[in-house]
C-alpha cells in the first residue's frame, strides 16, 4: 500500500512539473515562405530570408517556439494548429486532437534546453519527420497560431499574424513586443534582433570615435551633480531657517510670559484676579523667610511632655464619699 501511494505521489508530482514546464513554451518567430518571391528584382532578398531549409534542403514556412524558463522541458505530445475551431469550449479533447498537429515523442530534439528554441516546418508533410506539421501557413492572409498542451485542453500560447510581406518574419522582441523583421533580420533558431535604429546609425557615422557621446554623458553626469548640490544647499538653508524660526518663537513666548508676570506684579488685572503688589510682596517675603530660616525652631524629634500631679488627676475626687461602718451601726440602734 505504501509503495502504491509513493508511486501515485511521484506520478502526480511529475505530471504537475510537466504541466508547469509546458506553460513556459512561447511562440518566438513565424516565417511564411512565398514560393513566387524569388522572381524578379527581389530574388537576392528572398533567397537570403529562405536560407533556412528542412532536412531535405527544401525551404518552407516555419514556426519557432522558445523555452522561456531556466530549465529543460519537453514539448513532445503538445499540439499546433491554425484552425480557430479548436477554441470551442464545448468541443471534447479527442475532437480537438483531430483538428491539430501533434508533436511526436521519441525525438531528442523535442527536449528544449533553457532559453533555447525549436523550429517546426509548416509544410503539411508529416512523413518527413518529427519537426514537420500537418498544415501549411497561408500566404498573403492573416492567421492565428495556437499551441495546446498534451491534454488538448489547455491553451499554452497563441499569436495573431497579419499578412507578411515576402521574405519577412513576425518575431517577438525582448520577450513581449512583436515586430515584423526584414529579410536580413530573420533569425531562425536564434535570438531575435529588432529593427536597427536609423538615428543611432546616423549618430555613429557622425561621431565614429565617440567624442560627442562622451561629452554628452559627462555633461549629463555633471549636470545631475550640480542639481544635487543646489538642491541640498537650498534644503540645508531651509532647515536652518526653520530651526532659527523655532528658536525665535520659543524666545518670544518666554518674553511674553515674562511680560505677563511683570504686569501681574505691578498691578492687579483681570488675568491676576485682582491680586495687587502688596500681596505678591507678602507671599515672596514668606517664601524667602521659610527658605532661609523657616517658621519653626529646630527640634530634636524627642517628645518633651512630662507628667505633673494635679488635683485634676486625683481619682478620689472622682467618686462620692464612702460612709463609715460605725456610723451605719449607730443608725441601726437608733
Amino acid at each position: 500500500m505504501r509503495k502504491l501511494l509513493s508511486v501515485l505521489s511521484l506520478l502526480m508530482a511529475s505530471t504537475g512539473a510537466f504541466a508547469q514546464g509546458a506553460h513556459d513554451f512561447k511562440f518566438n518567430e513565424v516565417y511564411v515562405y512565398t514560393p513566387t518571391c524569388c522572381s524578379g528584382d527581389s530574388a537576392q532578398t528572398c533567397d537570403k530570408s529562405a536560407s533556412y531549409v528542412d532536412e531535405y534542403g527544401q525551404p518552407a514556412s516555419w514556426i519557432e517556439i522558445e523555452n522561456t524558463s531556466y530549465s529543460t522541458h519537453e514539448i513532445r505530445n503538445c499540439y499546433l494548429t491554425i484552425n480557430p475551431a479548436v477554441l470551442d469550449k464545448e468541443m471534447s479533447a479527442p475532437e480537438r486532437e483531430k483538428l491539430m498537429s501533434v508533436i511526436p515523442a521519441g525525438d531528442p530534439r523535442t527536449s528544449v534546453a533553457a532559453k533555447q528554441r525549436i523550429t517546426f516546418f509548416a509544410d503539411g508533410k508529416t512523413n518527413r519527420g518529427t519537426l514537420h506539421l500537418n498544415f501549411q501557413l497561408p500566404v498573403g492572409e492573416p492567421f492565428t497560431l495556437y499551441l495546446f498542451d498534451g491534454n488538448a485542453v489547455d491553451l499554452l500560447d497563441s499569436v495573431h499574424v497579419d499578412a507578411l510581406p515576402a521574405g519577412t518574419s513576425y518575431a517577438r522582441i525582448d520577450g513581449t513586443e512583436w515586430q515584423v523583421l526584414e529579410a536580413d533580420k530573420v533569425t531562425p533558431n536564434a535570438p531575435n534582433v529588432a529593427y536597427y535604429n536609423n538615428k543611432i546609425k546616423e549618430f555613429k557615422e557622425k561621431d565614429p570615435y565617440g567624442i560627442a557621446m562622451t561629452l554628452m554623458c559627462m555633461g549629463v553626469v555633471f549636470s545631475c551633480l550640480i542639481l544635487l548640490f543646489v538642491f541640498f544647499h537650498i534644503f540645508g538653508w531651509a532647515m536652518n531657517r526653520a530651526a532659527k524660526l523655532a528658536r525665535v518663537r520659543a524666545i518670544r513666548a518666554i518674553h511674553e510670559q515674562a511680560s505677563k508676570v511683570v504686569e501681574m506684579a505691578k498691578q492687579g488685572t483681570t488675568e491676576t484676579k485682582g491680586i495687587d503688589m502688596e500681596t505678591y510682596t507678602a507671599v515672596i517675603g514668606l517664601a524667602l523667610h521659610e527658605y532661609f530660616g523657616g517658621t519653626h525652631d529646630l527640634e530634636s524629634g524627642v517628645l518633651t511632655i512630662q507628667q505633673s500631679h494635679t488635683t485634676w488627676a486625683d481619682k478620689s475626687h472622682e467618686l462620692r464619699t464612702t460612709p463609715l461602718h460605725h456610723q451605719a451601726v449607730e443608725l441601726r440602734k437608733s
